[in-house]
């Protein structure tokens, strides 16, 4: 017989089941803390997306409000300008409508907040989404974002040569009102009434180019209010979607 003493399997088998139980355990708490904090990350992702678009639509708002402004205003520099062109309306009445519109339209244009958006991408936390609701933020940061960009740079381009070539009164008129705030003793009122009396500017208003830019201006404004209503209506969509979502996620 052998005088080699036996194994004993049972003390290391123990200890091996120890040290899988450990390892087992550890890597169940990392993962039960990621997802903890995936949860929570994913949360405040959620809340900062429906803040960027409360954001939007006070921002939607405030272009509303310049897009009606601007259709009232340019709806009466059309009148008078008819009006004036006719000969029902001399030059002196058409020049103090002009100067009471002062300036017309201001082309305030829209730009979505997507700060959160572009966290989610970085971040890759815009998976933690539903397909559904991936999509629509897709649709909405990345297609609609663009097609805010093209539309806001034909309002600017437009609005910008009206101003600049056939109403350029509305540009002396800011900086007279420049000049007055820097120098208390310039005749801001004066200087203005005389810009109408310059040799050449009545001839430049009673042009076709004048009533050709101001349609097209009024046109682009009249456009411009219809997109905001389709930005407004995809905000309200997304707002709602990630809404539900919210309320079923905290179930």
């Amino acid at each position: 017989m052998s005088d080699q003493p036996r194994l004993r399997p049972l003390p290391y088998l123990l200890e091996f089941v120890v040290v899988v139980l450990g390892v087992t355990v550890s890597f169940g708490l990392d993962s039960w803390r990621h997802d903890r904090q995936q949860a929570k990350l994913h949360g405040q992702d959620i809340r900062s997306l429906l803040e960027d678009l409360s954001r939007d639509r006070e921002r939607i708002d405030q272009v509303d409000e310049h897009v009606a402004e601007g259709k009232v205003a340019f709806s009466k520099i059309l009148s008078v300008t008819h009006a004036y062109r006719r000969g029902d309306l001399d030059y002196a009445a058409f020049v103090n409508a002009l100067k009471e519109l002062k300036t017309p339209y201001r082309y305030m244009t829209f730009y979505m907040n997507n700060s959160t958006y572009k966290s989610l991408l970085s971040t890759g936390r815009l998976q933690l989404f539903p397909e559904q609701l991936n999509k629509k933020l897709r649709d909405y940061y990345e297609y609609v974002s663009k097609r805010l960009e093209d539309n806001n740079d034909i309002v600017d381009q437009v609005t910008l040569r009206y101003y600049n070539e056939d109403h350029p009164w509305v540009n002396y008129m800011h900086g007279a009102e420049v000049l007055e705030e820097v120098d208390v003793t310039h005749e801001t009122s004066l200087e203005i009434d005389e810009y109408f009396q310059t040799p050449g500017v009545e001839q430049h208003y009673a042009q076709l180019s004048f009533l050709h830019g101001t349609l097209s201006v009024y046109d682009r404004i009249l456009i411009h209010g219809m997109q905001v209503e389709v930005y407004r209506r995809l905000e309200r969509e997304l707002e709602d979607i990630i809404e539900r979502y919210a309320v079923s996620s905290a179930r």
